[in-house]
């Protein structure tokens, strides 16, 4: 488990703890991904019901790691890993994350990747990681930069939301050399 203390906007200490999702934050998942912001920038369909969250959570495939950003016992982030299980590909893994919109510009997505990247880095032996990120997501592409990933391509009419089609980045960040 990751403890970290914050400073809110207001410039109030919090502390932030990352920690393994469990089956009992389906909830507060549903939560998270009931979020206007989640709903346009993840590729989860609106509206999504607690018992598709549990189930989902009950039932993880090999591989996939989840984690909860928890503030002041409230779960307000999430972000999913996938290592890979190809024998080809086993070097490589890729992510998704949510943070509930009331708490976004608060640090929390930067503790969730940095929570899978030493995962990646230190116990998983994952040379690559890569995500796809909407073309006009300007803060999510700038948190990715900070953490090394970089634009390796565009994928034009690549997801689908709010009725239109909309252009991704492929991002990729290789784990550094010691």
């Amino acid at each position: 488990m990751v403890e970290t203390c914050l400073t809110s906007r207001e410039g109030n200490n919090m502390e932030i703890i990352i920690r393994p999702t469990l089956v009992s934050d389906a909830a507060a998942m549903c939560e998270i991904f009931s979020q206007p912001k989640a709903q346009r920038e993840t590729l989860q369909l609106p509206k999504p019901s607690v018992a598709m969250w549990t189930q989902r959570l009950e039932n993880m495939p090999t591989g996939v790691y989840s984690f909860v950003a928890e503030l002041d016992g409230k779960v307000v982030g999430n972000i999913g890993f996938e290592h890979s299980q190809r024998p080809r590909t086993a070097h490589r893994g890729t992510f998704g994350l949510a943070v509930h919109d009331d708490y976004h510009g608060m640090g929390i997505a930067s503790k969730l990747i940095e929570t899978v990247l030493d995962l990646a880095d230190n116990w998983l032996q994952i040379k690559r990681v890569h995500l796809e990120v909407n073309t006009d997501n300007g803060a999510a592409i700038a948190c990715y930069k900070k953490f090394g990933f970089e634009i390796e391509g565009e994928a034009k009419n690549a997801v689908f939301r709010e009725g239109e089609y909309q252009s991704t980045y492929y991002m990729a960040r290789m784990k550094p050399e010691s």
